[in-house]
């Protein structure tokens, strides 16, 4: 079946992605004057060719294509003109094509999320204005409900990540993840003023993962479109301005996770114990390792030289060991990577007569013909 497509979003989609006729007909096995033909109108690709195209190659809805004008989407590198050039020159080709997907996922909850309208949103209800680090975590843990009972009685790193990530959806923020092949990017987050986003990299840890979490809601409350890496290199070249909120996201996330009033009365056991009880603290707050060293440091435990050591080493062993891909069943991953808040809301308006099963693929980033299968694995 062909489909009668608008050729100029083809270009600008390819264009974009930093892609060459060429190189986008290597990727799909496709002769190049075939592209050609597609973006000068001449020739259509078929609807099944059109999801490849969307969901594989250019990271876009298929319903871009059906648009009279290419939408007025920024580019990465000027949402986040606050990083060093480094940084943004060394987000890989990858990186980038994440950032797109954020793009479109924000876009589906602009439309999805008329529905929720009235729902709580925790980036308007709390002002981080005038408040210490501390006292906006607290307000934040108050908000989203989360005791820290909630989380000691938490089995595992990945439910914490799971219950945090959920606290977060019902209060209107919703975290998407990927597995991404820069393996120095933590997360980025999309600001927005009804639907900020968070984007998570799956190839991390799950302790790694709720810190990024958290931290991009620093970004959030403190309206930067931030990119985290998994080290604070980065830090180094940037303007003082920009590396003290920076600082501050880090901070409010090690509060968050680790609260000073009940951290503090660790601190003997660390001293008495040393460095060597670090995971085992660790497990207890289900947080990585490098959170429980940043809170030492803010409580003047070790020295600014000994955690710069321990985090290196950290980190180099952190990239030797990190995993590769997602792997595992297609439609658990999937809705791992979409978030149960955002799969459910997307179901309920296709349910509710909203949506019809292509619009809901492409709020979904995937083919029509998996979507019964999915809903199946979701047990909805």
């Amino acid at each position: 079946m062909s489909t009668h497509i608008n050729p100029k979003i083809i270009t600008w989609a390819r264009e974009r992605n930093g892609l060459s006729i060429e190189g986008l007909a290597s990727r799909m096995k496709r002769a190049s004057t075939e592209i050609e033909l597609w973006e000068r109108g001449l020739d259509s690709p078929s609807y099944r060719c059109l999801e490849e195209l969307a969901y594989k190659h250019l990271k876009v809805p298929v319903a871009v294509f059906f648009l009279p004008d290419p939408p007025a989407l920024d580019e990465p590198s000027k949402k986040f003109r606050r990083l060093p050039d480094y940084e943004i020159a060394r987000l890989s080709y990858d990186t980038f094509q994440k950032i797109h997907m954020g793009q479109a996922y924000q876009e589906s909850l602009r439309e999805l999320g008329t529905s929720l309208s009235a729902s709580k949103k925790i980036f308007r209800d709390l002002n981080p204005e005038g408040l210490t680090t501390s006292q906006l975590a607290e307000q934040t843990r108050r908000y989203l409900g989360v005791s820290i009972q909630d989380q000691f009685s938490w089995r595992s790193p990945e439910q914490a990540f799971k219950y945090w990530r959920h606290a977060l959806e019902v209060s209107s923020v919703f975290a998407f993840k990927d597995s991404f092949k820069d393996r120095y990017v933590s997360g980025f987050c999309l600001l927005d003023p009804d639907w900020p986003i968070i984007f998570v990299n799956n190839s991390n840890s799950y302790a790694r993962q709720t810190f990024t979490l958290v931290h991009e809601l620093g970004h959030i409350f403190f309206q930067i479109h931030g990119v985290t890496d998994i080290d604070d290199t980065y830090l180094r070249y940037m303007n003082q301005h920009d590396k003290s909120l920076e600082i501050k996201c880090n901070r409010f996330a090690a509060q968050l996770l680790v609260p000073d009033a009940v951290f503090s009365k660790e601190i003997p056991l660390v001293e008495k114990a040393g460095l060597e009880i670090i995971p085992r603290l660790a497990d207890k707050y289900s947080v990585s390792k490098d959170v429980i060293l940043r809170k030492l440091l803010d409580h003047r435990v070790i020295s600014r030289e000994s955690y710069q050591l321990k985090t290196d080493e950290w980190t180099k062993d952190y990239i030797r060991h990190m995993k590769s891909g997602a792997g595992g069943n297609y439609y658990l991953t999937k809705l791992a990577y979409l978030g149960e808040g955002f799969a459910r809301l997307a179901f309920a308006r296709h349910t509710a007569g909203h949506l019809n099963e292509i619009q809901l693929a492409n709020h979904l980033n995937m083919n029509s013909a998996n979507l019964r299968k999915l809903q199946r694995y979701a047990r909805w």
